[in-house]
């Protein structure tokens, strides 16, 4: 069975009636009432096994804008990438400084509850329901049912990354638990967390092919949990949680849930191991690489778009193929997701230096110079849809009274979301898929690890292979531990904007100082003289005011753990400073 497509069929849902439903949210350890099937005959055959493997699947997240998640929101208008220009918009919590305890789950970054089966709760206890049962299925292989094993491993192992992004330590759970079932269990600590779900990354690695054939692309591989390994350690070794101080006092610093109480240079060198240990891994089996055919804007684009690349490591599919009416893109075209000057700005000039305003030539021509040439990265023509570059056969409008910048709000910013949404025609009836990890962000891992742990001048290499894809110069020679540091998280913005990597970078190396200034973001407008064409741009504020950044506190780094949750009391704490 293909796992390209994740929209289950009918006969999933008549395959899943019956299952005991573990799930967090307002039905807790709740049966569902129905005909039942019994969970002999769902196993019974290898086509129903795989459906309910399937549904794990398709509990992965998709990063586009969403009803269950930020209320159609983004994540990235959390940061200084880009806001959301909708009135009414899904940041409503973030914008009103209204982030709690108590806030709609709809209305924040991460839920735990499963809503429309694409919970983290309903994917592990899916997850695990396959593992327990799939031995009974006898059309099916020991050996391909060890491999099909291992993928709802890293499921499982996906779904606790991200808890420990958002939350720090969270309880696990170690199988599908039933109504009759007592749980009732604490948060773990931040190593426990970080170790379990390694653990379990360690057990598939064993057994999970490098790639699967074209026929089953989008299953979990070897390479994309080594690749998930790698997220997860540097995660643990960045200063939110490796650190001599906790990020906010409270209670679960104090029990090590949201930190593991010391700073260990080791951790950086844990993360480095997986790294290095993935690249040996790419040179001895192959397959793995940047899409680089010598045109740097649409390998760009390919790398993440393509499905079967050789680069994409990790993805969901929550749709068949690009429409035109996919909702997730009407979102975008009515202002959710506009980029800001401040994310166009770090894009430096075709040459490798570093744009400036202050600087006449670049303010007189920033994007295209007199013959019509792109003069700066070709990762901003490919992240931004920009003024005068190729958009539906024709040049983009966005100046003022311009085509796109009319009756939507697509560019209310100035600029206008072209990542995935690109120009809504030449990728119509295109296969659809979300890359929830990439090959550059390994790379950059790499060199992160490597710069912590005083190997600057071997970091250089790894951040070479992004930028010569695009044809960019290296960074700049000779730089310290802090200017690289910088440097990496630059590059990380650069090549993966609007792929949820930039907010858990601010939160994993705590940079408030960038959060706080993203309450009022800059966009940019542009004017166009009738009688002569020249354009005019002024810089301008975009209108959300991010008072969650605005009136910042330090709790705001990990999210509070929902009240629904906590009255349960199967053994959360809540974390500090909520």
């Amino acid at each position: 069975m293909k796992i390209n497509i994740y929209i289950i069929s009918l006969l999933l849902s008549v395959v899943l009636i019956g299952c005991d439903d573990f799930r967090l949210g307002d039905s807790f350890l709740e049966k569902r009432t129905s005909t039942d099937i019994p969970l002999d005959e769902v196993f019974s055959k290898r086509i129903y096994a795989e459906q309910v493997l399937a549904e794990a699947y398709r509990s992965l997240p998709d990063g586009l804008p969403q009803e269950n998640r930020l209320s159609y929101g983004g994540l990235e208008s959390i940061t200084d990438l880009s806001t959301c220009e909708k009135s009414g918009g899904g940041l409503s919590q973030y914008a009103g400084n209204q982030l709690s305890p108590a806030s709609d789950l709809s209305r924040t970054a991460y839920r735990l509850d499963d809503s429309n089966k694409r919970g983290p709760m309903s994917g592990i206890w899916t997850a695990y329901r396959f593992i327990e049962n799939v031995d009974k299925v006898p059309d099916m292989t020991n050996e391909e049912k060890q491999i099909r094993k291992a993928e709802a491993k890293v499921i499982i192992a996906f779904h606790y990354s991200q808890m420990l992004r958002y939350y720090g330590g969270m309880p696990w759970i170690s199988h599908a638990y039933g109504p009759s079932d007592n749980f009732k269990t604490v948060r773990m600590t931040v190593e426990q967390h970080v170790d379990s779900t390694v653990n379990l990354l360690d057990q598939a690695i064993k057994v999970l092919p490098w790639t699967f054939s074209e026929s089953e692309d989008g299953r979990m591989t070897k390479a994309g949990a080594m690749a998930l390994k790698i997220r997860v350690l540097l995660f643990a070794a960045s200063p939110i949680f490796n650190a001599n101080e906790p990020y906010c006092p409270g209670i679960a610093a104090d029990q090590k849930i949201v930190w593991y109480g010391d700073y260990q240079q080791s951790r950086w060198q844990r993360a480095l191991n997986a790294g290095l240990d993935f690249m040996d891994s790419v040179r001895v089996n192959g397959f793995y690489k940047l899409v680089s055919t010598g045109n740097p804007r649409s390998d760009f684009q390919a790398g993440y778009f393509n499905r079967r690349n050789g680069e994409v490591l990790l993805s969901s599919r929550w749709f068949t193929t690009y429409q035109t009416n996919l909702w997730p893109f009407g979102e975008i075209l009515y202002g959710q997701l506009n980029p800001t000057l401040n994310l166009v700005d770090m894009f430096p000039m075709a040459d490798g230096s570093e744009f400036s305003w202050d600087n006449p030539v670049h303010a007189a021509n920033p994007f295209f110079n007199s013959s019509g040439n792109m003069v700066r990265d070709v990762r901003l023509y490919e992240t931004c849809i920009v003024d005068g570059d190729d958009y539906q056969g024709r040049k983009a409008e966005v100046y003022v009274g311009g085509r796109e910048n009319k009756n939507s709000g697509l560019v209310r910013s100035g600029f206008g979301m072209r990542k995935f949404y690109q120009d809504q025609k030449s990728n119509i009836g295109k296969f659809y898929q979300w890359p929830l990890m990439r090959l550059p962000e390994v790379y950059l891992s790499i060199a992160e690890a490597l710069n912590e742990m005083g190997r600057t001048n071997e970091a250089y290499e790894y951040i070479k292979l992004i930028r010569d894809r695009v044809g960019l110069p290296n960074v700049t020679a000779g730089m310290n531990q802090s200017e690289m540091r910088e440097a990496i998280l630059k590059e990380r913005c650069l090549e993966l904007a609007f792929e949820e990597v930039r907010f858990f970078d601010l939160i994993r190396w705590k940079r408030s100082d960038i959060f706080k200034s993203t309450f009022r973001k800059r966009g940019l407008t542009i004017t166009k003289d009738a009688v002569t064409g020249k354009l005019t741009y002024t810089q301008k504020q975009v209108t959300l005011a991010m008072l969650w950044a605005e009136q910042w506190k330090d709790a705001n780094f990990l999210h509070p753990i929902p009240v629904s949750e906590m009255n349960k009391k199967y053994g959360l704490v809540q974390n500090p400073g909520w």
